[in-house]
């Protein structure tokens, strides 16, 4: 029932009344601001072009060099190494994916920090071409038991037009470790929304609508701890390979517009306004302004309240 509201609205968007204009709107304000977006260094330019190309770039923390990235992968290993444990002594079994709590991510606030690295913004700022709202993480820990469930299925994020969503791996993850996976072809039923989200497809399904899948369809993000995923979630379909030789343990940074298209599906990691707000307090104003972005929505967009987890 609390969802509800979130859902009404989504559908409401989805008239095409309503979306032509929405439209409109958001293409006058990426005309309009395009002037304002940074300058990016070479490497980081090849980043927003390899997502406008392929929707994903693959790099690694040590490639990026970013500050603040021992510290990131320091805690992001201790998590890891806690969940392992519980998982070990069977503490996970009916549990596909777990998910940090929010004193977990209080308590290792550097990767929660990590990843208002100004670096970073800019590289959201440039693909988005819009104000970037920093829209919190997700730190999953997947079991590896096969099971095509939840997100381990092929699916699209809804959030916003387009995303940047930057994933850090924290151990290694092969081709039968629960990679993230790309899809790159586009098939008429995945573009068409039911209800307020597009179709959930098992792999099963998937085949049976696209044919034979071909070299190139698909990108495993895989790679070593430390490997580092830029992707846009929300225009290609995308799922989380089901792990079957071990787990896995990676953070999910989440990038929209400061106006989201569908901000009432957005805030969904574990942490409260108030506690975002204090990791944040002493950061940039620019810093702030990504984290806090709801702070600058329109009031008719704060009236609708954010779907659960």
């Amino acid at each position: 029932m609390r969802g509800l509201p979130a859902q009404w609205a989504s559908r409401l968007i989805n008239i095409s009344m309503v979306e032509d204009r929405l439209s409109a709107a958001y293409e006058q304000a990426k005309s309009r601001y395009k002037a304002k977006l940074p300058k990016l260094s070479a490497m980081d330019a090849e980043i927003v072009a390899s997502l406008e190309r392929d929707g994903v770039f693959i790099t690694s923390l040590g490639a990026l060099g970013l500050s603040g990235s021992d510290k990131l992968f320091a805690s992001g290993k201790q998590l890891k190494d806690v969940y392992a444990d519980r998982s070990a002594r069977g503490e996970l079994r009916h549990q596909y994916t777990v998910q940090a709590n929010a004193q977990e991510v209080i308590s290792h606030s550097d990767i929660f920090r990590w990843g208002l690295n100004e670096r970073l913004l800019q590289i959201a700022e440039t693909y988005l071409g819009l104000p970037v709202g920093y829209d919190g993480i997700n730190i999953f820990y997947t079991v590896a038991d096969g099971r095509q469930s939840g997100a381990r299925r092929w699916h699209r994020d809804i959030e916003d037009r387009r995303m940047l969503k930057v994933a850090v791996y924290f151990n290694d993850v092969d081709i039968d470790g629960g990679p993230l996976e790309i899809l790159h072809r586009r098939f008429p039923d995945g573009e068409i929304m039911s209800g307020s989200g597009y179709p959930v497809l098992t792999q099963e399904t998937l085949e049976t609508k696209l044919g034979t899948l071909r070299d190139g369809d698909i990108t495993s993000c895989v790679g070593p701890a430390g490997t580092v995923i830029f992707s846009d979630l929300a225009t290609h379909y995308h799922r989380g390979r089901p792990a079957i030789s071990r787990d896995r343990c990676a953070v999910f940074y989440n990038y929209i517009s400061h106006r989201p298209l569908r901000p009432f599906f957005c805030e969904r990691s574990v942490l409260s306004r108030d506690q975002v707000a204090n990791l944040v307090a002493d950061l940039s104003p620019y810093q702030r302004a990504c984290a806090l972005w709801r702070d600058r929505l329109p009031r008719l967009a704060r009236l609708v309240p954010p779907a659960p987890l």
